[in-house]
């Protein structure tokens, strides 16, 4: 590969493994500090790279499947297919990695048929894997064959109840065979699969300005014991839409105090908010001070209920 036509390639933004199978060394990529490339130059990095795919075949396995997934990520679909072509002493079909990367490549340049085929080979080869439902799911009901979806989405909530892509598959179907009914069959299916995500979703659709009932469904997943810190959050959040702010520093006190788990900073944000909302400033900074020992919680959100804190505390005093 002449050294004049990489050059001109050291600043586009790309992966490590791409980087490393066109030789740009760590020195002379510039990549990371560029902004986002136009429409033209993707078509362009695009067409230099299906060049090289021809004259360039990977090293080894390891690499070829490393490149596949990398520029798959990239949105390089057509240049996965063509170094899948190209490369046909590699193994896909019985490399998970490699169906993945391949199958989502073949779904960005709609060959449906041929994705679904290794979508299934990747199915196959990790059963417990979620990803390969969920694109199999978007595959059948794209090309309208629902009860196929409906299949394939099932076998997914089995893994994980709460995928919202999978809702939102469902919602689509449900509503296309009849709107009036399709929130209330929503809220059936999820309560079935014990899904805060469905639920969450069903209020939605049900009656999207009806902020309490949003908050009683998720509250129904609460009392079923559903407790991982994606749903707290969420319904949380939905208890604070619905003005129901005395019942999330008694939730929060709950998880801490009486179940004994660890509690999310946002648990405690959402708390020292609602206290701040009824006027309890005390309270609030007690739930900030806990909030603000978390290491992930990021310092503009922190400042934001500081000075919310701040505002109120004056007028008060």
């Amino acid at each position: 590969m002449s050294d004049a036509r990489l050059e001109h390639w050291n600043h586009y933004p790309m992966g490590p493994q791409l980087r490393h199978y066109l030789g740009v060394t760590d020195e002379e990529y510039t990549g990371d500090h560029s902004p986002r490339p136009d429409e033209r130059a993707v078509a362009a990095f695009r067409d230099f790279l299906v060049q090289v795919v021809r004259e360039k075949p990977a090293s080894d396995q390891d690499q070829f499947v490393d490149l596949l997934e990398e520029m798959t990520s990239m949105g390089l679909s057509s240049v996965v297919v063509s170094m899948a072509e190209q490369h046909s002493q590699f193994a896909i079909d019985t490399d998970f990695r490699a169906c993945l990367a391949l199958g989502s490549a073949l779904m960005m340049e709609s060959e449906l048929d041929e994705a679904a085929v290794v979508m299934n080979q990747a199915k196959a080869l990790a059963p417990m894997e979620l990803a390969p439902y969920v694109n199999l799911a978007s595959i059948a009901f794209s090309q309208e064959r629902d009860s196929d979806a409906l299949k394939f989405i099932d076998s997914g909530l089995g893994i994980d109840a709460n995928n919202f892509r999978l809702w939102e598959l469902i919602a689509s179907i449900y509503l296309h065979e009849e709107a009036r009914t399709a929130g209330e069959r929503l809220r059936l299916k999820a309560t079935e699969v014990n899904s805060f995500a469905g639920l969450s979703l069903a209020a939605e659709i049900m009656d999207p300005n009806d902020r309490l009932l949003k908050a009683e469904l998720l509250e129904e997943a609460f009392n079923a014991g559903i407790r991982d810190d994606d749903f707290l959050i969420e319904y949380t959040a939905a208890l604070g839409a619905a003005q129901q702010f005395e019942k999330i520093p008694q939730l929060v006190y709950r998880i801490e105090h009486i179940e004994k788990k660890k509690v999310h900073w946002k648990l405690y944000a959402h708390a020292a908010q609602a206290f701040l909302a009824l006027n309890k400033e005390a309270e609030a900074a007690t739930l900030i001070s806990k909030a603000s020992r978390s290491p992930d919680m990021p310092a503009n959100v922190l400042q934001d209920l500081q000075n919310v804190y701040d505002e109120q505390s004056q007028a008060h005093h």
